[in-house]
């Protein structure tokens, strides 16, 4: 079933077309029309559509006379956030540029869905159908809110199609690279799923005190009875990171320390830094003093995941409390996110503004589960009551577990591997049980042992 569009203003379109925008003003001041434009555009909307054309490669060389013949042709079409424009497998006649926005490109390619590009203001998406005749190779979606300029094929051909020919084939050459260039890419993540490397899961707790970082310890637990050995915790919850004395272990090294290892010694140095429970998990700290926390760049996590995933089944991300560069670029890494909130209101209204920013950032909704964590006997927000606030259903509930929470992080235990009876090992074994059979990839799960609960 396709996405239906709605929105103020908006119809719903036929198959594989976007919504063209009902006559009103965006933050630009730019009159969003519904129908191609009659006449020449004022000077200061003449002006906005070359800026947009002329970041395109392929068009920044050519005439203005030429340019201004395209951006009279344009139409312009908004988009609201979360809204499909594109879907793949259709025909297509339209190239789009973004002039405001973000947009995302997936693949759909068995057994995964796999996001092969991120587009923001001035990039150009559906020259493939357009140029080369082909179907359309991904679906896209708005991020956010997005304004799009639109270039139908006969109009493209009309300007192009004489003197500047030589553009059309540039363009042309440009769409076959690209459309390889996805196909590669999705081609390689698709592997990387039949070759089962680590399913990344973010657990993310938006406001401090929820309890991330316990939630997130006692998944890696859980997931370590299952796959011991095969299952990595990797702390973020930075400027410190606390997961490995939590779990009564020494950290000696750290994420932040391989930095400027030579990529020939990269992997293995980084590795060495991982910590090994008894019970089964393992752990890579981010930073161990805070002021190397700064050293933890979204270049360096895209490697260090590039490494783990070749080595474990799962890899369990504590992304802590804020919202950084490497947190976003772990995000656009992780095939699962998991929100830790507590029933407290003012928990909840972070929660929801953490819920928003992950559906915007392109987050599946069948990869986002909500985890309620009672962390007192008594709560003033219900079950009920914190699924109408943030509209969506509590997949998983940790049980008030008293004071047991306090003293395995006094002792250094892991509750999830060392007391199978509290509340806090039903929640997490709940929370793997799911994750896992989501993402097993069909292969079944070894069999619980006999004095483990089942799930």
């Amino acid at each position: 079933m396709r996405p239906q569009v709605q929105g103020e203003g908006m119809s719903i379109p036929e198959p594989g077309r976007p919504v063209l925008a009902s006559v009103q003003r965006y933050s630009r001041d730019l009159v969003l029309q519904r129908t191609p434009e009659s006449g020449w555009p004022n000077f200061g909307d003449m002006v906005q559509r070359l800026a947009v054309l002329q970041q395109a490669p392929v068009f920044y060389g050519l005439p203005e006379s030429t340019l201004r013949s395209l951006a009279r042709r344009l139409r312009r079409i908004r988009v609201g956030a979360g809204e499909m424009v594109l879907f793949q497998g259709e025909p297509g006649d339209t190239i789009f540029f973004i002039e405001q926005g973000r947009c995302r490109l997936l693949i759909e390619k068995a057994p995964s869905v796999v996001t092969v590009a991120v587009l923001s203001e001035g990039d150009f998406f559906g020259d493939g159908a357009c140029i080369l005749n082909r179907p359309q190779q991904a679906s896209v979606y708005a991020q956010n809110e997005c304004v799009l300029l639109a270039l139908d094929r006969q109009s493209l051909h009309s300007v192009l199609g004489g003197r500047q020919r030589a553009a059309l084939d540039e363009l042309r050459k440009l769409a076959d690279q690209r459309y390889k260039g996805f196909a590669d890419t999705a081609l390689q993540a698709t592997w990387g799923m039949l070759l089962r490397e680590a399913t990344v899961v973010g657990v993310y707790s938006p406001k401090g005190g929820s309890g991330g970082t316990c939630v997130a310890l006692n998944l890696v637990g859980s997931l370590s009875r299952r796959y011991p050995g095969q299952v990595l915790l990797l702390d973020l919850d930075l400027p410190y990171s606390h997961s490995a004395l939590l779990a009564g272990l020494i950290p000696t090294s750290c994420l932040a320390r391989v930095a400027d290892v030579p990529p020939d010694s990269f992997e293995e140095v980084l590795l060495s830094a991982v910590l090994y429970h008894a019970g089964g998990p393992m752990i890579l700290p981010g930073a161990l003093r805070p002021e190397e926390a700064d050293e933890v760049t979204p270049e360096l996590v895209q490697r260090a995941i590039s490494v783990l995933r070749k080595t474990f089944r799962y890899i369990v991300v504590d992304l802590g409390v804020m919202i950084t560069d490497s947190t976003l670029a772990l995000l656009d890494m992780t095939q699962h996110t998991v929100l830790v909130v507590a029933p407290e209101l003012s928990a909840l209204k972070s929660a929801a503004d953490a819920i928003d920013i992950l559906v915007r950032l392109g987050t599946p909704d069948d990869r986002l589960s909500l985890v309620l964590n009672n962390r007192s006997p008594r709560t003033a927000v219900t079950r009920p009551a914190v699924e109408r606030k943030l509209q969506r259903r509590v997949d998983i509930e940790f049980g008030f577990d008293g004071t047991l929470p306090e003293q395995a992080a006094v002792e250094g235990i892991i509750l999830s591997v060392t007391n199978r009876k509290s509340e806090v090992t039903k929640g997490a074994d709940a929370l793997a049980a799911m994750i896992d059979s989501i993402h097993s990839s069909g292969a079944s799960a070894p069999a619980a042992r006999a004095d483990e609960p089942r799930p």
